[in-house]
């Protein structure tokens, strides 16, 4: 059961999603949505930002649920939890630039939740 579980870890980590976006620009469009205000709900870039986004915490929290049965979870956020906007982007400044031109948005997101919710 552990080299299963191993194997689906090992899985998660090395899939690159076809929507692959750096941290970087992702935070860039992220502060850009924000200071359009209401009008972002308008805007092109919205729904694509919101799939990479949701690709990226889903991919998280199935790494941490084989984590959680292997034993030793990444992180331990209650069951609901939910950041608005101004602690999300905040959340994604905290990681210098350098680091985030380097990462994938799934990576940020994965730094941040174990930053935030340590077991």
């Amino acid at each position: 059961m552990k080299y299963a579980v191993l194997v689906v870890m090992g899985a998660l980590l090395w899939a690159a999603p076809a929507n692959a976006m750096d941290a970087e620009t992702f935070f860039v469009k992220a502060v850009a949505l924000q200071k359009k205000g209401i009008g972002a709900v308008f805007a092109k870039d919205l729904k694509p930002m919101i799939r990479v986004f949701e690709d990226a915490a889903k991919s998280v929290k199935a790494e941490n649920e084989a984590a959680r049965t292997a034993g030793s979870p990444l992180f331990c956020a209650p069951k609901k939890y939910r950041l608005n906007a101004e602690q999300f982007i905040g959340e994604f400044s905290r990681i210098p630039k350098e680091r985030r031109q380097a990462q994938s948005v799934r990576d940020a997101w994965r730094e941040i939740v174990i930053r935030r919710f340590p077991c």
